[in-house]
């Protein structure tokens, strides 16, 4: 259960990290969006990156904890 926290944890931080901990390489499909869209938060280039990039967060924190506990992901 720990791993499974930690990898959702992680992923709360920067999407797809949770991944990597997890040694998946699934998770370049959640942190290379989350970096541009990271850039585009702190460059104020955009006025919903922020939702954006909670939402996508929040999706791979799920997706690397139920990875973690069952084996598959919920994507």
């Amino acid at each position: 259960m720990g791993r499974a926290v930690f990898a959702a944890a992680m992923s709360l931080v920067l999407a797809g990290l949770g991944h990597f901990v997890l040694g998946l390489r699934r998770g370049v499909w959640f942190a290379v969006p989350s970096a541009v869209l990271l850039y585009l938060s702190w460059a104020n280039l955009w006025e919903f990156t922020d939702v954006v990039f909670l939402s996508l967060g929040i999706v791979a924190a799920f997706d690397a904890f139920s990875f973690a506990r069952r084996g598959h992901g919920i994507i």
